[in-house]
């Protein structure tokens, strides 16, 4: 899926099971999981635009009572901004499509 953004968990498990993927990741990602690498994906560093509306997405969690982890927020953000599908399996993304519905989630 070449408008895909891989989370970790993906990553990881993508490893474990030799799958092949296309698409992005974050360097958020690669810092938690530096074997991501392996995958030869396009890995964005997210921007200062990305920042600023990670910096809302955690805003509006925490109004919300929901709060997310920053690593999250900023995942979330490159994903609105770049129109890419967030590949996961982490439960705080839903929460986050809720409030920002932009947000486009696959398993």
């Amino acid at each position: 899926m070449e408008k895909a953004l891989y989370d970790t968990n993906v990553l990881i498990d993508a490893l474990k099971s030799r799958r092949k993927l296309e698409g992005h990741t974050t360097i958020l990602n690669i810092v938690a999981f530096p074997r991501a690498l392996e995958l030869g994906l396009t890995v964005i560093t997210p921007s200062l635009k990305d920042y600023l509306l990670s910096i809302k997405i955690s805003q509006v969690m925490v109004r919300r009572g929901t709060p997310v982890p920053a690593v999250d927020a900023v995942v979330a953000a490159v994903a609105i901004n770049r129109e890419l599908t967030l590949v996961t399996r982490d439960g705080h993304f839903e929460r986050i499509k809720e409030e920002f519905g932009e947000l486009k989630l696959s398993e």
